[in-house]
């Protein structure tokens, strides 16, 4: 902890939690392809209590993946910024966590209202923010570290 009663996040503690919160995501992603394309194929809800039940069951641990990424690569980011660090890995790879985040409220909020043309766009648009993130954080190897892009 700082002096000034901050807490003080370590590259490699904060790595770990990026990607202990990437495997997490990438199962939401597994198990809702799994319960729509395998397990209940075609079976959507039709009323907004359906939906909501549907988005607070199946999609809930894509969506608190997502959260746990953006807030992972958020105070991965902050710790770089206070150590006066460089490097363009953790600004990238939090701008794509902010696409699958914003993405998924997107995605719920379309589901919500009961939209079948939105949803898969945004469904989409958090699959490419995710794999940013991936790509960006296996391609720098580490954050704040030597080999950090």
């Amino acid at each position: 902890m700082h002096s000034d009663g901050t807490v003080k996040i370590e590259p490699e503690r904060a790595r770990t939690w990026v990607a202990g919160s990437l495997v997490l995501q990438f199962l939401g992603y597994v198990y809702d392809a799994l319960w729509h394309g395998v397990l209940h194929p075609g079976n959507e809800p039709t009323t907004r209590a359906e939906m909501v039940r549907h988005l607070s069951t199946v999609h809930l641990p894509l969506y608190m993946g997502a959260a746990c990424v953006l807030i992972s690569t958020g105070l991965a980011l902050i710790g770089q910024i206070r150590r006066s660090a460089t490097g363009v890995a953790l600004p990238i790879a939090f701008a794509g966590a902010v696409l699958s985040a914003a993405s998924e409220a997107w995605h719920a909020s379309s589901h919500l209202e009961l939209d079948t043309h939105n949803a898969p766009t945004a469904g989409v648009l958090s699959v490419i923010g995710f794999l940013v993130v991936v790509v960006t954080m296996s391609l720098a190897r580490g954050i704040g570290g030597p080999r950090s892009a």
